[in-house]
């Protein structure tokens, strides 16, 4: 497995990412690098681990045909130490078990592999850790533990892959809109209803449909994350990696197109449906679109990511690495719970005892 190790310039340290500089910083003689320095110095040796590792690939398919396939369990050797690290098929970028050093996996986004585009992470582990802690002070039935130093260690900076969809469609719809009219006259009540025929098309642009490209997580943390701001990313590089976590893809276009055109249609029935004003109710009759032009974009997102195990039940929880924004299930506590309802009943019994005594 081909491996990238992102190495200090300067002092030979480990290279990683800073969210807070927007730079690559090393640990060791605090020195500082642009992201294109970097991206210049590395760019040759990621081209070449690129080529291995395709040709690494091509070899493996053609001696393992009509093999049974095997496991998705992939073996490296760690270049700062020469560890054997074990890491599943789509992991594309970890930390080393024995030596702690960032390595990068470049075969795995590179080819047909590789990302469009990628938002680096913009927000550092402590301020993720801040923002943890402002939500967790809000939540009073939260369990005890929760919000704990040593679950701060185990939040953990994961790119996960998305595809983007931006689609131009040539769209008509045709509905019936009602105008209802009521009055009064004497003692009665009148109700006139109106029937019109609406027809609606036009050019229409819908950009930035969302959906993940892993399988393995939890789909509802990947999408409750959301949104990103689209306009900090950057064409993708592997040196953005280094010092994070990182899975490449495993679901296909071909896998989730039907899924994304039919929300991409619901989309352009609400734009169109939004332009018939001035009517009581609309009523969809028909619609009817043509693609003009379709857009597929692989992207990387910055996510923290910490699980909790809480009465033997795991709970995910992210952070959205560029915007801060919070998502996940979070454990409550059923003493806290207890302790409310005996307050609430305690309150209950005293208010109606009272007005018990004043009424004799």
């Amino acid at each position: 497995m081909a491996t990238i190790n992102y190495k200090c310039p300067n002092c030979g340290g480990p290279l990683k990412f800073n969210p807070d500089k927007q730079q690559f910083s090393c640990e060791y003689c605090m020195s500082d690098f642009a992201e294109e320095k970097i991206q210049q110095l590395y760019a040759e040796k990621e081209a070449k681990e690129s080529k291995a590792e395709t040709a690494e690939k091509n070899a493996q398919e053609n001696s393992a045909q009509g093999q049974e396939p095997q496991e998705d369990a992939v073996v490296y050797t760690c270049p700062s130490c020469g560890a054997e690290v074990v890491t599943t098929a789509s992991t594309a970028a970890t930390t080393c078990f024995y030596c702690q050093n960032p390595v990068v996996l470049g075969g795995r986004l590179s080819g047909e592999f590789k990302p469009d585009r990628i938002i680096p992470f913009a927000l550092s582990k402590e301020k993720a850790i801040e923002k943890f802690l402002e939500m967790c002070k809000k939540k009073i039935f939260l369990a005890k533990g929760f919000a704990s130093k040593k679950q701060f260690e185990k939040l953990t900076g994961v790119y996960f892959p998305y595809w983007y969809v931006d689609s131009q469609k040539q769209a008509s719809m045709t509905a019936i809109g009602q105008k209802v009219r009521t009055w009064r006259s004497g003692n009665k009540r009148y109700t006139e209803t109106s029937n019109y025929r609406v027809v609606r098309g036009g050019n229409l642009i819908v950009k930035n449909v969302f959906e993940r490209a892993l399988k393995s997580e939890n789909r509802d943390m990947l999408q409750g994350v959301h949104p990103f701001n689209l306009q900090e990313s950057h064409p993708f590089s592997m040196s953005y990696l280094s010092g994070f976590q990182a899975e490449k893809r495993d679901i296909e276009k071909n896998e989730i197109s039907q899924a994304v055109n039919s929300r991409i249609q619901d989309y352009c029935k609400q734009l169109l449906k939004g332009t018939m004003n001035g009517y009581t109710g609309v009523v969809t009759e028909s619609y009817n679109d043509t693609t003009d032009l379709e857009a597929w974009n692989y992207t990387l997102l910055p996510v923290w990511v910490v699980t909790y195990k809480y009465n033997n039940q795991i709970y995910p929880f992210a952070i959205n690495g560029q915007t801060g924004k919070t998502y996940g299930k979070l454990p409550i506590s059923k003493c806290k719970l207890a302790i409310l309802f005996a307050i609430v009943a305690l309150a209950v019994f005293a208010i109606g005892f009272l007005g018990g005594i004043l009424l004799l």
